[in-house]
């Protein structure tokens, strides 16, 4: 109801409840430390159009095993790429075997 919370499932039949903001803290809060967070709450929102700020808030941590397997791939894709503009680049006019574009691709059916 107040969206403190997240729940989740699993296949294994666990079901897990989760903090939908990780950092903050549980329980009865002092006035002191809610009139703190009230204050870096209203700073965020003030400077939320400066880069640094908007650098900070977007940050997601990722694992270091993850964000190599995704770099490989960027990598991947990019040489897939150049690869294949450069068979058509140096390739006969209508030659077979010619990859197609990739929004050419994500076509399964044409209405007409």
């Amino acid at each position: 109801q107040d969206a403190k919370f997240v729940l989740s499932g699993s296949d294994d039949a666990n079901l897990r409840i989760w903090k939908a903001r990780a950092s903050e803290t549980l329980g009865k809060k002092d006035p002191r430390q809610e009139r703190r967070l009230e204050y870096t709450e209203t700073l965020k929102q003030r400077y939320a159009t400066m880069p640094e700020v908007r650098r900070i808030a977007k940050h997601k941590h990722v694992p270091r095993v993850i964000m190599k397997t995704g770099e490989k791939q960027k990598i991947m894709r990019d040489s897939e790429r150049k690869k294949e503009a450069n068979r058509r680049a140096h390739s006969k006019a209508g030659a077979k075997g010619t990859k197609k574009p990739e929004r050419a691709q994500a076509v399964l059916k044409e209405v007409v």
